[in-house]
């Protein structure tokens, strides 16, 4: 989803929802820069249903290298409080057409393979077919590319950002269910962690405008020399043909 690198000033930043929307490669400086090879961010995300039910999962987030210029992520899902399943390792091929330096978080139009492992399980490697199906059980319904609006600097334990809103969209289909509805996100941004996010909480509401959840995540710990999750030989699945 790393040591720190200091920021050397405080942001200064119009404040207000009147700043004219951007885009996450438009704002005040480049949050990815720390987003190497190698490097690594441990989060704490709390799920909160309509209900009130919280779900906690550590999420860890890491960059690999390849051959070439070929670039590999990997989300790393533990369950923790409230949160069923196994510890699930999702691993992720970007096409050449991904600038990870410009927004490492807006990765999952990019994916050219998907390696996914339940701890325990085999190692499972999917066609690109089933890459959406797939990712949309496990990604965020934020759109990290789209238009964003600066809210001015913000601060997580000692570290300065700046704190950006996103609204936005999506429409979602995991075989046949199909998921519409709209996300409204905040998020801290800093070039001191991989992956820039130094905090976010999302609201999701359906295509009815009821309350479907609201994530937040924080940060845990970063740094560098990160090592794949995945275990053992991976096994490629094919297409099956559906019914429909």
């Amino acid at each position: 989803m790393k040591r720190i690198f200091v920021l050397a000033a405080v942001l200064a930043l119009a404040v207000g929802s009147s700043a004219p929307a951007a885009d996450l490669t438009t704002l005040q400086k480049a949050y990815f820069t720390s987003t190497r090879p190698g490097s690594w961010v441990k989060y704490e995300q709390t799920t909160t249903d309509p209900k009130g039910k919280v779900q906690k999962t550590e999420v860890t987030m890491s960059r690999f290298g390849g051959g070439g210029d070929s670039i590999w992520f990997e989300m790393r899902s533990v369950p923790k409080e409230g949160a069923k399943g196994k510890p699930t390792t999702m691993k992720y091929l970007l096409n050449p057409d991904f600038k990870v330096e410009k927004n490492a978080l807006d990765y999952m139009k990019y994916i050219e393979k998907m390696i996914m492992q339940e701890d325990g399980k085999e190692a499972m490697e999917y066609p690109v077919d089933m890459m959406s199906q797939m990712g949309a059980s496990f990604a965020t319904n934020v759109d990290y590319g789209a238009n964003v609006t600066s809210l001015g600097p913000c601060e997580a334990d000692g570290k300065i950002g700046e704190k950006v809103r996103i609204q936005g969209s999506f429409d979602v289909k995991v075989l046949i269910v199909r998921m519409k509805g709209t996300t409204d996100s905040e998020l801290c941004m800093s070039d001191s962690i991989p992956f820039g996010r130094l905090w976010e909480k999302t609201v999701t509401t359906n295509d009815k405008g009821k309350l479907v959840s609201t994530v937040e995540m924080r940060v845990l710990d970063s740094g560098s020399g990160a090592v794949s999750a995945i275990k053992g030989p991976v096994k490629k699945i094919e297409m099956p043909k559906m019914p429909w």
